[in-house]
């Protein structure tokens, strides 16, 4: 079975772009982006739908990837045991937020060695030696961190854009109905945990933080130089057919994440803007001073490694 090289783990909160970012990665020769590969353990089979818009449990290119993993249900279920036990705040803090402590872990250690199967077995079906994980999850990102061949890469977009979309409805192909609304309480609670657990880890391990906005606004120049701060050589590099658009990877098979992952044709990178007219009157105040009081509890955010 061919190894992968080198595998790229975003976190962020939900809604800050990572699909946009995937995507654009993909568009590379020997890159695979494979969107929230958690969710092959979190969620049923029939619940999953992957991006070129097969349900999962009829798509071929999967089926491929799990029997070169040599992966069953059964495996799958050991991965969802694992990550209950290891992948959680709690745990990562009762190793004293120490890389080299979770590196010893017995779990910790079966938990990476299952997902660089599933890594390896997607290296050799697509032929790359970079892999795409847009789990997102703050703490899969310090169990991740564990391996040498992992990249943490955060991507951090405002709180309020954050909560904003997570109020607004969007419809999913995928699921054939609108994504669920989360409470303000929850989206930035979800934003809190991620932030707070990516700048923990910065202390301690590289992470490359990565701006939303100035993803959106120099596009080239940000993956550009984010992929120099990961040491990663990508020859072609991504196919950009405009400074603020590329051309889609073929055979792109994202498990889960933004509705837009099923778009076809030119991927344009352009800034959204957070729909405050979507909002009802009654939560905006509610939302600006939750964004307002967020941005002042996680200053270590910024201190992140960064490309220059």
């Amino acid at each position: 079975m061919a190894s992968v090289e080198k595998v790229i783990y975003i976190s962020g909160a939900g809604r800050c772009g990572s699909t946009l970012l995937e995507r654009i990665l993909h568009s590379a020769e020997n890159v695979t982006s494979v969107g929230e590969l958690h969710c092959l353990w979190r969620l049923p089979a029939e619940a999953i739908t992957c991006s070129c818009g097969n349900a999962f449990v009829a798509d071929a290119h999967w089926r491929a990837i799990l029997s070169a993993a040599g992966f069953d249900a059964a495996t799958l279920a050991e991965l969802r045991q694992l990550e209950d036990s290891v992948c959680h705040s709690g745990f990562i803090a009762r190793h004293r937020f120490s890389i080299d402590s979770l590196r010893d872990d017995p779990r910790v250690q079966q938990f990476l060695e299952l997902q660089f199967r599933l890594f390896d077995a997607i290296a050799e079906v697509d032929g790359s030696t970079v892999v795409v994980d847009s789990s997102k999850a703050g703490p899969r990102a310090w169990l991740m961190a564990c391996d040498p061949r992992v990249k943490v890469l955060h991507l951090h977009r405002d709180p309020a854009d954050v909560i904003v979309s997570w109020r607004s409805v969007k419809f999913d192909p995928g699921l054939g109905t609108a994504m669920k609304r989360m409470p303000i309480r929850g989206a930035a609670l979800d934003w809190w945990k991620v932030d707070r657990l990516a700048a923990l880890l910065a202390r301690v391990h590289p992470v490359i933080r990565v701006d939303y906005r100035e993803l959106c606004a120099s596009p080239q120049t940000v993956v550009a130089n984010v992929l120099a701060a990961m040491e990663i050589a990508l020859a072609p590099g991504p196919q950009w057919t405009a400074p603020d658009a590329v051309q889609p990877g073929p055979d792109y098979h994202s498990l889960n994440g933004n509705p837009d992952r099923f778009d076809k044709g030119t991927l344009r990178i352009a800034l959204r803007e957070a729909d405050w007219s979507r909002i009802a009157r009654a939560e905006r105040p509610l939302i600006r001073l939750t964004a307002g009081a967020l941005r002042l509890l996680s200053p270590a955010g910024h201190k992140m490694a960064r490309w220059s």
